[in-house]
């Protein structure tokens, strides 16, 4: 039987912090497809913490998910992927970047989000990455180049390439 005071204070610590407990776990796994079940793995355990009258703060559930992120890996030997570009190479790819691409209508349908998330899933864990947090989590380039610990200019150049490739992609799939 489920304790309603349990409930809804796990309802309202919920409320309060999944965007900071998403944000984190999106910055620290190595796929993007993890998410849900490390996310799962994490509430799941503050709701058994609640359950033993443990007083849960965000810096406290910030750690558990950090315990549940290394736990998933281990148990499921992944790899990280990091991949970084020099810094004269970011400088050139991003000079090259045409300026001409339109999101809205590269992402426009739920159609083309099972073809986005196709074309995502063969990319860089980084990209998936940056794609999440930019338009799910509606960060900015400054707030994901933080989070990820790259600089500016790499963001840029990973989304806004991708973004091209990505319109490339959804293009021949039309014809």
């Amino acid at each position: 039987m489920v304790n309603q005071d349990i409930l809804k204070s796990f309802n309202k610590l919920y409320d309060e912090t999944y965007n900071d407990i998403l944000k984190y776990i999106v910055c620290k796994c190595s796929s993007i497809e993890d998410i849900q079940d490390i996310i799962q793995n994490v509430y799941l355990e503050v709701y058994k913490k609640l359950a033993h009258n443990r007083d849960i703060t965000t810096p406290y559930i910030i750690g558990i998910a950090n315990h549940k992120v290394k736990d998933y890996y281990r148990l499921h030997y992944k790899n990280k992927v990091v991949s970084l570009f020099s810094e004269k190479e970011e400088i050139e790819a991003i000079d090259s970047i045409q300026g001409d691409i339109d999101i809205e209508e590269a992402i426009i349908t739920k159609y083309d989000a099972e073809y986005v998330w196709e074309f995502l899933k063969k990319k860089k864990v980084i990209v998936s990455k940056i794609f999440f947090l930019y338009f799910k989590l509606e960060l900015t380039i400054k707030e994901i180049s933080k989070e990820l610990k790259l600089s500016e200019s790499n963001v840029k150049y990973y989304l806004y390439r991708t973004l091209k490739e990505l319109n490339t992609y959804l293009e021949s799939e039309d014809n």
